[in-house]
């Protein structure tokens, strides 16, 4: 089950990849005892943009699960744009889930790496 999410994972990766959107990106995956898994990594865009991504994995039943995520997306000035993530919060927020902006922090959202990357084309008007 962990194989088939790591598969389906580099395979947006690469269809990014193919577009010219991407000009390099690293990514391991580590399958792990248990149905876990573990995935990290870097994608850098076309304007020297950087996606950081870490996702820690589960299977329960036949679900994968993501136990934890973040996405930090910041510009070529390594200054942040979003970073998606379910990290703790002192004080608590309203929602395990959510984003960060420069400004904000807005409660309830967690998309998937796909959809994180779908954010970063369509918000530069890069077309993939």
């Amino acid at each position: 089950m962990i194989q088939t999410y790591f598969d389906q994972i580099k395979a947006v990766l690469d269809a990014y990849a193919a577009t010219h959107t991407v000009l390099h990106s690293q990514i391991t995956f580590e399958t792990r005892p248990g149905e876990q898994g573990y995935l990290h990594g870097s994608i850098t865009f076309q304007d020297g943009s950087i996606l950081y991504f870490r996702e820690y994995l589960d299977v329960v039943g036949t679900v994968v699960h993501r136990e934890m995520y973040s996405y930090q997306y910041q510009d070529a000035a390594n200054q942040l744009r979003f970073r998606y993530d379910n990290a703790t919060h002192r004080p608590p927020l309203d929602a395990r889930e959510h984003k960060h902006t420069a400004d904000h922090i807005i409660t309830g959202v967690a998309p998937t790496l796909p959809k994180t990357l779908a954010e970063i084309v369509s918000s530069n008007g890069w077309i993939p």
